[in-house]
């Protein structure tokens, strides 16, 4: 189990530093269908958290601290809402809610990349889209370890500056991270994973080296071909997940 826990956090964090978003998705399914529903989604808010703030000290010039402002104050104030509302769901139906999740937002951002070249839906200092934005992203990360997907279809819609999104989502998916742990040990009962200390020595060398890994096919992967990556690994651990969900309702 901790070798694939390794394996899901290398993939994930060096994603994460190519394209400023990919962890939650791409190794959140897996870390789930390893450590369950439960644990499992506080272990991603965890080490998301951890690699958010790795890549935050590699962008935070580019932070847009306007835009980061409103989205975290909505994803806050969801979290606790959020956390009672997961509180008393059984183990199949968070894992059925998690593979939907990644799903279901894995498509919209799919589909709303094909938006680009249609007309801005809102003004660029709108507050309201952020707003809705920040709170679909809150819930996200509270009940399936994922919030990038709401941050990323706003990025598409408002023209975003691809390097100024994947700065500004650091501090966001780090903020948001924290509030989820937050409200879930306090509100929901969750616990961590009992692992023992080297096998959290081992998990945080992983997290650093993704990160370096990510480091190095910074400029050598090209953008098509991590979005391809991306999409792939997302949709195997989403369905993964979501049929054990299912066959586990069912049993």
């Amino acid at each position: 189990m901790l070798a694939l826990l390794i394996l899901a956090i290398l993939v994930g964090g060096s994603l994460q530093r190519v394209a400023g978003m990919g962890f939650g998705l791409v190794a959140g399914p897996f870390i789930v269908l390893l450590l369950g529903p439960i644990e499992g989604v506080l272990f991603v808010n965890l080490v998301g958290a951890m690699m958010a703030l790795l890549v935050f000290w590699r962008t935070v010039r580019g932070v847009d601290w306007r835009r980061y402002g409103w989205l975290v104050t909505a994803s806050i104030l969801v979290s606790v809402p959020a956390a009672l509302l997961i509180r008393d769901a059984s183990a199949p139906a968070l894992e059925i809610g998690v593979g939907g999740v990644v799903v279901l937002a894995m498509t919209l951002a799919l589909v709303t990349s094909r938006l680009r070249g249609t007309k801005r839906p809102f003004a660029p200092e709108a507050r309201l889209p952020l707003l809705i934005t920040g709170a679909a992203a809150g819930f996200g990360s509270v009940a399936a370890g994922i919030g990038g997907p709401p941050i990323a279809v706003y990025s598409v819609l408002d023209r975003w500056d691809p390097r100024a999104f994947a700065a500004t989502a650091q501090p966001i998916f780090l903020t948001n991270a924290i509030a989820a742990m937050t409200a879930k040990l306090l509100v929901a009962d969750a616990t961590f994973p009992d692992l023992a200390v080297w096998e959290w020595v081992t998990i945080g060398v992983a997290l650093v080296a993704s990160i370096g890994l990510g480091e190095l096919l910074v400029g050598r992967i090209s953008a098509s071909a991590t979005r391809k990556v991306l999409v792939t690994l997302a949709y195997l651990g989403g369905f993964a997940t979501l049929g054990r969900g299912l066959v586990g309702l069912a049993g």
